[in-house]
């Protein structure tokens, strides 16, 4: 895994911020839901911080496609801090350049960026997320600090198809629904009789 940091200097401490959906730089609409997968994961992987406030992934999604200035969107949603960032994805390896944004100040706080392959990827969020609250000054538990610290493995295969299956049930449409059923059906032959449960989607039965 590789990173370049671009630290200029640790903020205030801060006790909200909102992820804004990180930009897909691949050139293809095809890989939105990558990067809205990934959106989604650091979202999450922030959220479970109990001592950090962190905006919810339907409200954050709403500013894709925007280009409203960071104070202003910062004063709609009452936090002190902003991220932003791209995406790029290339064969079996994905990079992820984010940004923090210290509002008070309108201050580019840091900024860095990171590759593995997709494998490896949420080694990559935990230590986007790692960097993030050490720049804020975030006090963690042990319990976060050792989450963060954790580099689980996945198969690039199925996590593709869980960001995928998520990205569809997220559209909350007819079309969307069929996509989610086929890749049950590609990941298990037929739709499950037995509860499948994914994170972020619904309980789906035969």
């Amino acid at each position: 895994m590789h990173y370049v940091n671009a630290s200029k200097g640790k903020a205030n401490r801060s006790s909200s911020l909102v992820v804004l959906p990180l930009e897909n730089l691949s050139g293809d609409k095809e890989q939105d839901y990558f990067a809205d997968g990934m959106t989604d994961d650091l979202i999450a992987n922030l959220a479970k911080i109990r001592s950090l406030r962190v905006i919810s992934r339907s409200t954050a999604m709403a500013y894709k496609g925007t280009h409203k200035p960071l104070p202003q969107i910062a004063t709609e949603l009452n936090v002190d801090a902003v991220v932003e960032g791209t995406v790029m994805r290339v064969g079996n390896r994905v990079r992820i350049t984010a940004e923090l944004v210290q509002v008070s100040t309108d201050q580019h706080l840091w900024a860095d960026t990171y590759e593995s392959p997709i494998g490896d990827v949420l080694a990559l969020q935990n230590r986007v997320s790692s960097a993030i609250v050490d720049q804020i000054r975030i006090n963690l538990t042990k319990e976060d600090k050792e989450r963060l610290a954790q580099k689980p493995s996945v198969s690039p295969e199925a996590y593709e198809d869980y960001l995928k299956g998520r990205y569809y049930w997220n559209k909350r449409s007819g079309e969307g629904f069929e996509k989610l059923l086929d890749i049950l059906r590609k990941r298990h032959g037929k739709i499950p009789n037995m509860l499948w449960r994914m994170p972020g989607l619904p309980i789906v039965t035969e």
